[in-house]
């Protein structure tokens, strides 16, 4: 169970930070800072990383009812009433 809650907290640490990654390089682009080639790598990476990671942070119960427990118990995640 531990192991499925450090998965669901690595992905929403992975997914916010692809998300920055995502905003610093249109950002940088558009600053002039990076050039074309450069802001279509980072964002591809960015777009990647997040597609991958966001499902095990907003729904992990797609992965099966232990992950759905795991999520409970995951720190980024709405705790149940």
């Amino acid at each position: 169970m531990k192991i499925r809650v450090a998965i669901i907290n690595a992905c929403s640490i992975a997914a916010i930070a692809s998300l920055l990654l995502g905003l610093a390089a249109g950002i940088a682009a558009f600053a002039g800072a990076l050039d074309l080639d450069g802001f279509k790598f980072w964002f591809n990476v960015s777009t990647v990383v997040w597609f991958i990671a966001s499902p095990f942070w907003f729904v992990p119960g797609l992965f099966g009812p232990e992950f759905a427990k795991a999520g409970d118990e995951a720190w980024l995640r709405p705790k149940k009433k």
